[in-house]
């Protein structure tokens, strides 16, 4: 009898796979936990050959689970039966140890399917999938060290025009916003400007909102 460990917050979704896989011969539910916390619990107190993890848990996600699960003596076997289709994350969910990746909409047959594939010892990941999701988590890891070293570049008061201009204000509304000359405005847009590498106002935000180091207009604020 292969043994399971649900890790999924929505208790009707973990009722539903409870009893389709206890209505099997090879199957059995042994544990739901809620949260990652309940999962770390459980996970100590069961032997479990495999866990079904979804990635979008209270407070911890599912990733944290399985890197939990990674680090356990006799580790279970973990399927990822997630609704999210963050590209990224599911390539973190790969990285992390997942033996197989499969949306909530997956027919009930297929899921039983891999998981008994799975708790086999098989990896049930298409390469096509799997390599895009990994470029995907690769890209935004990119994006955020870009980000990190370009937000670190610009001062206090160029990060601030950079998002008056991202905001629709243009240097004479900035000048009269911050209290200062007009000159001074060009000044520091010249300045960030050349820290970002680009040759207008335009690309300077557009390059700013894709590294996340400030944020699309809000005309209420």
């Amino acid at each position: 009898m292969t043994t399971v460990l649900l890790v999924e917050d929505h208790t009707a979704f973990a009722q539903a796979l409870t009893a389709v896989m206890g209505l099997t011969d090879d199957l059995e539910v042994v544990g739901h936990a809620h949260t990652a916390e309940d999962a770390e619990v459980l996970g100590s107190r069961l032997s479990v050959d495999v866990a079904v993890i979804d990635l979008d848990l209270p407070i911890a996600s599912g990733v944290d689970v399985l890197n939990n699960m990674r680090d356990r003596p006799a580790a279970p076997r973990c399927v990822v039966l997630t609704a999210s289709t963050d590209p990224a994350e599911l390539g973190r969910a790969v990285e992390a140890g997942a033996g197989a990746v499969l949306h909530k909409s997956t027919d009930m047959a297929e899921l039983l399917d891999v998981v008994r594939r799975v708790a086999a010892g098989d990896t049930v990941l298409p390469a096509d999938q799997t390599s895009s999701w990994l470029r995907a988590l690769a890209a935004e890891r990119e994006r955020t060290w870009q980000a990190r070293t370009v937000g670190a570049t610009l001062t206090a008061r160029e990060s601030q025009i950079l998002q008056l201009l991202a905001d629709g204000h243009g240097g004479g509304a900035i000048a009269e916003q911050l209290v200062i000359s007009g000159q001074t405005v060009q000044t520091h847009v010249r300045n960030l400007l050349g820290k970002l590498g680009v040759g207008s106002r335009l690309e300077a935000v557009a390059l700013g909102l894709r590294l996340g180091i400030i944020e699309q207009a809000d005309h209420d604020r």
